[in-house]
């Protein structure tokens, strides 16, 4: 468990830095990488960034989301077609890697039930994100998914539009070898001290993983937890 606050100028290199590494390192004792991937803007540009490189051994990766809005693929707001149009923005996969999406137009119960069995029993590399309510992946405030220990992926509701989401649940979370949340802007300084220091919205669940935040979305952690932590 670390915790790394960073000039934003810094951010989405060192979030590079921390995924090409964390890949490196699972690949040492491992023939193939289980690489789960968060949605939103902020891990947008750091896909942007690794897509530039010709270092990664695509080939030996298997990418996986964390969630998903109940919308058509290829549409703006489908966060598999958002990701893949980052990392491969010429559409040309790599040969060998596979790539899992879940399927957000289908049946959410029978989308999640799909996913769950194409899931490995760990994930490798956990990319997740937090919301300024203090959601993470789809687990929003209030959401059934926060009390779940059996089911691994299942259909949730958000606070904003699209309402209808698949995610994945705690158990996915805390089990993951590797697991890096990203958190950028003033915005959510609020929902990180919730997350890290009151423990009272759903991004808590990763509290135990590595944080990359901003200077400003780190803000409102007490004084005793930052110093130190710039880099």
């Amino acid at each position: 468990m670390e915790r790394f606050i960073v000039d934003p100028i810094e951010f989405n290199a060192q979030a590079e830095r921390w995924i090409c590494n964390k890949i490196r390192l699972v690949l040492e004792s491992s023939q193939r990488c289980h690489l789960m991937l968060a949605g939103g803007a902020t891990p947008l540009p750091v896909y942007q960034r690794l897509a530039l490189r010709n270092d990664i051994p695509w080939s030996q990766i298997n990418l996986y989301f964390g969630d998903e809005r109940c919308v058509p693929v290829n549409t703006p707001e489908n966060n598999y077609s958002t990701v893949m149009n980052s990392l491969f923005p010429d559409g040309d996969r790599p040969e060998g890697m596979h790539v899992y999406r879940m399927c957000g137009e289908e049946e959410p119960d029978k989308a999640a039930e799909v996913y769950e069995l194409v899931l490995p029993e760990r994930i490798d590399i956990l990319l997740l994100g937090v919301g300024d309510d203090g959601h993470t992946a789809s687990i929003f405030p209030g959401s059934a998914a926060l009390d779940e220990d059996k089911r691994r992926v299942m259909p949730s509701i958000a606070t904003k539009p699209p309402l209808q989401r698949l995610t994945i649940t705690p158990p996915v979370i805390q089990g993951a070898r590797h697991l890096l949340v990203m958190v950028q802007g003033g915005g959510k300084a609020d929902a990180v001290r919730r997350a890290l220091v009151d423990h009272n919205v759903p991004a808590a669940i990763a509290r135990d993983g590595d944080w990359m935040m901003d200077i400003q979305a780190a803000r409102s952690l007490p004084e005793d937890q930052r110093l130190g932590l710039l880099i």
